[in-house]
């Protein structure tokens, strides 16, 4: 979990842009936060009225021509039968090539603008989704699987285009073109005309509902399973090695097999119930071409219509369903559509405020914090302290209620205390380091900063106090300059220059052909895990705060090296790389080498925790 600094000048600027926070800070009229999900998500797209219209219009005109090019080219067909003059049929024959043409340029622009709706409502939604996220203030987040929150921001996400595109606008059209319909049979035959309706209603009313109630029982497990086989998916790539050496990458590959098995049978059993419902529309086409027929006949019988007029009512009932044909995909979709936008909105949670719990930034949050009242859309700067008392008492770190990590833990840090975390792997050392930095909500217990509980203060609060410095912190695809901007935005070259060196990287950059100006690979693949781990050191050093938690800081270096930066950051009297006022927790695996007389806290399977000195 990372956080930008909100007090850099970046972050200021995206906020006074940012239309949702335009006077509301606290996003309480932010679009993702109203009562039904899919109606929150529909709002998120933040579709113009006059795009959408324009994409019905052009979709409604293509099926309106290919209507029209039904009705001519019957008139045309059943009137040259009673071999007028030719002149009598030029004006039809004209209409059947224009109205071809026309169909085909009518397509051409409702695919381009309904997709383009799409494709931008899908940008906005993800943008405010994005604001959503980061306005959080409890650890729901962090409690999701990468790659479950990946196939929300992603699939789901992805689900509301389609939703555009294969619902809403065949919805409206199919309302169009309902009265395009209509209004053509009503002057030829009242009995063509009703049995049309009742025929219309049922392919438009009927059929989608069933379809959507079918399809309903099996979308939810569809979505679910796709985020279970992404999530599995990604941990297998990231860290297989790692699974192949503790004997767990078979079993994991076994899940996702049963991950993939599940999502390919929910699949299978939508499809049913679809194929279903596009049944019931060719059927609904016989009962209306049986009502032509019956009208067709009483009008000829009376000798009111011409030939014709007669083809029209034969032949037109086979083109009157083209809109009804796509209502049951559509309610489908619908129901996929609401199986995503129900994950989004958990992804988004609510944020209506600071408060609801604390977030902090991790090594790769910078500055200072900011807080924002209601009604306030200026930032308010918070000023940060240089020093910081950190305590828990009775706390319980973990994952799940069930299987506590941590438990009864009691601690008192005091501006300047440096304290090491141990334990073998599994045992919750980066859980614990996660809950001090109030990422992880407690299981039980409190952890206060400054005699504060951080589960009720302003984040950005917390944020100006402790930074968390995790194992997978991000490397950014940018200059090495900018990867360590991220914590400061005012950094100059020398502070730059001094921290890379006090991490022991001077020769690296020296060598670097372009030095600070060097760009890095996405997520640090172009540089060494060693050199990885100490550049993410050298920006939580620069980040300067009061409380630095360090999860791992001298892993992937080789042990002389690992075990000096060790002692620089476990020693107080040791100014290198830390001020001595600085409080620093350090998980780390190398006890040997943590310095004589330091507090280490030990943590054992069961949720047992011990407290010795280092001898």
């Amino acid at each position: 979990m990372t956080a930008t600094d909100p007090a850099s000048p970046g972050a200021a600027s995206a906020r006074h842009d940012d239309p949702l926070n335009r006077t509301d800070p606290l996003n309480r009229t932010d679009p993702l936060r109203r009562t039904d999900p899919l109606r929150r998500a529909e709002r998120a797209l933040e579709i113009p009225v006059g795009r959408l219209v324009a994409a019905v219009g052009s979709a409604a005109a293509t099926l309106a021509a290919a209507f029209a090019l039904a009705a001519m080219s019957a008139y045309l067909v059943t009137r040259a039968w009673t071999m007028p003059p030719v002149l009598d049929l030029s004006v039809a024959v004209v209409m059947v090539r224009g109205l071809g043409v026309a169909r085909g340029v009518f397509r051409w622009i409702d695919r381009m603008i309904t997709h383009d709706v799409a494709l931008r409502g899908v940008v906005s939604l993800r943008t405010n989704l994005f604001t959503a996220l980061a306005s959080r203030g409890d650890d729901a987040l962090l409690r999701l699987r990468r790659g479950d929150l990946l196939a929300r921001i992603g699939d789901d996400a992805q689900e509301l285009a389609q939703h555009v595109i294969k619902a809403i606008v065949p919805a409206l059209v199919s309302v169009v073109m309902l009265v395009v319909v209509i209004a053509t049979f009503a002057p030829l035959s009242g009995i063509a005309t009703a049995v049309m309706v009742a025929a219309l209603l049922l392919a438009s009313v009927l059929a989608p509902l069933a379809a959507h109630r079918a399809a309903r029982i099996s979308e939810d497990a569809v979505v679910t399973s796709r985020s279970q086989v992404t999530a599995w998916a990604l941990e297998i790539l990231d860290d297989a090695t790692g699974l192949r050496i503790d004997g767990r990458l078979e079993g994991a590959l076994e899940a996702m097999r049963t991950e993939q098995a599940a999502h390919d049978a929910a699949i299978d059993r939508a499809a049913l119930p679809s194929a279903i419902a596009s049944a019931a529309v060719p059927l609904t086409m016989i009962l209306a071409v049986t009502g032509s027929l019956l009208g067709a006949g009483a009008v000829w019988l009376d000798g009111g219509a011409s030939a014709g007029q007669v083809g029209i009512l034969l032949l037109l009932p086979l083109s009157s369903f083209e809109a009804a044909t796509a209502l049951p995909a559509a309610a489908t979709q619908y129901a996929r559509s609401q199986a995503a936008a129900r994950r989004l909105d958990e992804a988004a949670g609510n944020h209506s405020g600071a408060g609801t719990g604390a977030t902090t930034n991790t090594e790769s949050g910078s500055g200072a914090g900011t807080a924002s009242s209601p009604g306030d859309s200026s930032p308010v700067a918070i000023e940060r302290p240089t020093s910081a008392v950190l305590s828990a008492r009775g706390l319980a770190a973990g994952w799940s209620p069930q299987a506590p990590r941590v438990a009864g833990l009691d601690l008192d840090l005091a501006p300047g205390s440096r304290i090491a975390v141990v334990g073998a792997s599994g045992t919750g050392k980066s859980t614990l380091l996660a809950t001090l930095a109030g990422l992880l909500e407690p299981l039980g217990g409190t952890v206060r900063l400054d005699g504060e509980d951080i589960a009720g203060m302003d984040p950005a609060a917390v944020r100006a106090r402790v930074t968390f410095f995790a194992e997978d912190a991000h490397v950014f695809a940018t200059t090495l300059r900018e990867n360590l901007r991220v914590v400061r935005g005012d950094l100059t070259d020398q502070e730059a220059l001094a921290a890379l060196a006090a991490v022991g990287l001077e020769d690296w950059v020296r060598g670097l052909p372009a030095g600070l100006d060097t760009m890095l690979g996405p997520d640090g693949t172009t540089i060494s895990g060693g050199e990885r781990r100490r550049l993410l050191l050298a920006r939580a050093v620069l980040r300067d705060g009061p409380v630095l938690l360090l999860d791992e800081p001298t892993e992937h270096l080789d042990t002389e090296r690992g075990d000096a930066l060790l002692r620089s950051l476990l020693d107080p009297r040791d100014t290198s790389l830390l001020p001595a006022s600085t409080t620093a927790v350090v998980v780390t695996h190398r006890q040997e080498a943590i310095p004589s007389g330091t507090a280490v806290l030990h943590i054992h399977d069961g949720a047992a925790t011990t407290w010795t000195e280092a001898p």
